[in-house]
């Protein structure tokens, strides 16, 4: 299978074989925009697979809509390269259409062709699909030529090699000493929350506080991590939030799960749905929960499509928690009302400090700007986290445009792409500006720490985030900070002291804010740096936030219901 690296240094071929897609007028802004009204004229789209995207998979997939408005579809052929391979299901139902149209006649114009890639006429490399309709009356229309990329398939084996399989059981948190604590988390794939909950394990088992036990809803790459500090990782599976009966029996088996295994307190990770079941099971278990609250959404944006039912629940769950523990004020006012009252608190989040030093110490910035092709004297404005568009990459790659003549030697970094859409909408934005070849795009990597290293600002331009921690690290690396002024930001950042703040979802207010960073001199940048490190050594230490989580959950448990008054499940 090809690596997301790999795909990532073909960019510049999908761009150019795309480059019609993404002309000014005809690529969308921004993914979240409604679709075009359908108008009367023949035509479809390709739906999938997206340009330039990467099939690993046995089967292709091929997905569209086709409509002749006064005549039927009669077929939609697919070609691979320069050869026919086959004809596709019509009739697809597509609500889609009939709103789009006004026309209930539009509701079936999908279709579908599922092909094995042992059949397909070349099994690997890049090439091109092509899509063609006809209509009952003789009319034939091009849907489309999009380039898309065959990689090998992905075996058994090479997935058991990207992520080792875990144990037949669940092993028991043996030895050690502190309280036998259940964490229940959403994913362990990379993330600010999974990292949270790995930083805030390390500092309870060094100080003996805990002894762990982690239940996840989805598996991920955290997980050889946990298992080789000597943490026990149960994989629970996704709930099933939109059925009650299914939902409940799955709180069931987790409870009966832990229900001998000693657990003092459980400890929820995120405010998502997938976590929703840890916090019933604390209750059936007679033991507290805390909940630790990253997110600065809404409930109906964490728990969409859930049962009313599950989602009561969830909501009563919520309000139960012995404590609740949040990154920003803001986030915690944002919740207020769905607690129970003085259930809220903020605990500044806590870094790691030592293994950043030590790689400081470790990284020679100049040889690792050096190796990353990139001059002494140029200005790298770093952006990091996974594209996706509440973080506005795609309105910083924007408000850098509007700059760059201001500032020739600044080259633009974004780490953190994907094989995703919004992946896709950047890498667009990026190909159109005028400055292109200053804007760089890097894939998600856990060695965040050289491109600090590297970086002269770091930019936060999302316009929801309650405390990054990219922006955290990056203060602790001594690299200047930029961020919009939303939730937690401008509790940590005093404009023009520890970093500079500009306003969320304006993309004028975000050049200006790069344009007074990037104007600011060296001594000037370096004050400001240092000033953040300072905050971040006194303020969020992980050492002082284990030890304040330790002492909450300490209490929580010393002022839960008596042992005689908890519910044993059998």
């Amino acid at each position: 299978m090809k690596t997301l690296g790999e795909r990532l240094n073909g960019l510049r071929w999908r761009l150019r074989a795309t480059r019609r897609l993404w002309s000014p007028g005809v690529a969308p802004e921004m993914p979240f925009l409604e679709p075009p009204p359908i108008d009367r004229e023949a035509g479809g789209e390709i739906d999938h697979p997206r340009p330039g995207g990467w099939i690993d998979e046995e089967l292709l997939e091929v997905r569209g809509w086709a409509l002749f408005p006064g005549a039927t579809t009669s077929r939609v052929e697919a070609w691979l390269g320069g050869t026919s391979i086959g004809r596709a299901r019509l009739g697809m139902e597509r609500p889609d259409l009939e709103e789009r149209s006004g026309s209930a006649a539009t509701r079936l114009g999908g279709f579908e062709l599922v092909v094995d890639r042992a059949d397909l006429p070349r099994s690997e490399g890049e090439t091109t699909l092509r899509v063609a309709a006809t209509s009952t009356a003789g009319e034939t229309i091009e849907l489309g030529t999009v380039p898309i990329g065959l990689a090998k398939v992905a075996s058994e084996d090479a997935a058991a090699k990207r992520l080792p399989p875990p144990p037949e059981r669940t092993p028991r948190a043996e030895g050690g000493s502190g309280r036998n604590l259940l964490f229940y988390t959403h994913q362990l794939n990379l993330g600010g929350a999974q990292l949270y909950l790995i930083d805030l394990l390390r500092g309870l088992t060094e100080h003996g506080a805990a002894r762990p036990t982690v239940v996840s809803a989805l598996d991920g790459q955290l997980r050889p991590e946990l298992e080789e500090m000597g943490v026990p990782v149960h994989i629970s599976g996704p709930p099933h939030l939109d059925d009650l009966s299914s939902y409940l029996g799955g709180v069931e088996e987790l409870t009966s799960w832990a229900a001998g295994r000693g657990f003092e307190a459980v400890l929820v990770n995120t405010a998502t749905g997938l976590v929703l079941p840890g916090a019933e099971a604390a209750r059936q278990l007679g033991i507290p929960a805390v909940w630790a609250i990253h997110e600065s959404f809404p409930l109906a944006t964490l728990w969409p499509g859930v049962d009313p039912a599950v989602r009561r629940r969830g909501e009563a769950a919520l309000r139960r928690a012995a404590l609740v523990l949040f990154e920003a004020d803001a986030t915690r006012r944002m919740f207020e009302d769905k607690l129970g009252e003085g259930r809220g608190l903020v605990v500044p989040y806590g870094l790691e400090l030592g293994p950043i030093d030590a790689r400081r110490a470790e990284l020679d910035r100049l040889a690792t700007r050096r190796e990353a092709g990139i001059g002494a004297g140029e200005d790298v404005v770093l952006c990091v986290g996974t594209v996706e568009p509440r973080k506005a990459q795609a309105q910083l790659a924007q408000a850098f445009g509007l700059v760059a003549d201001r500032h020739p030697r600044a080259r633009l970094v974004f780490v953190g792409v994907a094989d995703t859409p919004a992946s896709e909408l950047l890498a667009g934005v990026a190909e159109r500006s005028r400055c292109a070849e200053r804007i760089e795009l890097v894939p998600i990597t856990p060695d965040v720490e050289r491109w600090y290293a590297i970086a002269d600002l770091l930019v936060s331009a999302a316009d929801v985030e309650s405390l990054p921690r990219t922006v955290l690290e990056a203060m602790a690396w001594e690299t200047p900070v930029l961020a919009t002024g939303v939730f937690g930001l401008p509790e940590l950042i005093d404009d023009g002291e520890t970093g500079w703040l500009c306003e969320p979802r304006d993309t004028l207010a975000l050049a200006n804010g790069l344009d007074r960073a990037l104007s600011t001199g060296p001594e000037e940048r370096r004050r400001v740096a240092q000033a953040a490190r300072e905050l971040v050594v006194g303020r969020h230490s992980l050492a002082s936030y284990a030890r304040q989580v330790s002492k909450l959950l300490d209490e929580a448990i010393e002022n839960a219901p008596g042992e005689s008054q908890r519910r044993v499940i059998s």
